[in-house]
């Protein structure tokens, strides 16, 4: 596989910050999304958290940034259309590039410690339930 060598820290929003994400089968499609796509070599899957109303995830894609939002946003919302007949998404997306370990490092931290500032500890689908199926660290912000 050949990996473009940067790393991105991306979100995405709910449609009008609906609350998709609370029923537990809407989140576990969009897990099942992600590791899809991992799976395919689209990219290397590092962590991720899932809010109610919005996602964060830190990956680092074999194409560019817009292909790959593109392809989990529409994945998504193509898998999910029998379960939820509203707007998925809103328009765009936030992607930041990764600059170095210390950026690597607070962006795992920020995805670790989104749930506690919103005081959702126990909401299920965090990326601490699936540690054993994420990717490594890039060598590049690896020490």
């Amino acid at each position: 596989m050949r990996l473009n060598p940067q790393t991105y820290a991306l979100t995405a929003v709910c449609h009008e910050r609906h609350r998709i994400f609370q029923r537990t089968e809407n989140a576990d499609l969009m897990i099942a999304t992600f590791f899809r796509y991992r799976d395919q070599s689209r990219y290397l899957l590092h962590r991720f958290v899932f809010m109610p109303d919005h996602l964060h995830v830190l990956l680092t894609p074999t194409e560019s940034i817009e292909k790959t939002a593109q392809l989990l946003k529409g994945g998504y919302s193509f898998a999910i259309r029998k379960q939820y007949a509203g707007e998925v998404w809103q328009a765009g997306y936030h992607a930041h590039r990764v600059i170095n370990t210390e950026d690597y490092r607070n962006q795992l931290s920020y995805i670790a410690n989104n749930p506690a500032k919103r005081h959702l500890e126990q909401f299920l689908h965090i990326h601490t339930h699936f540690l054993d199926r994420l990717d490594p660290t890039p060598a590049a912000w690896a020490e």
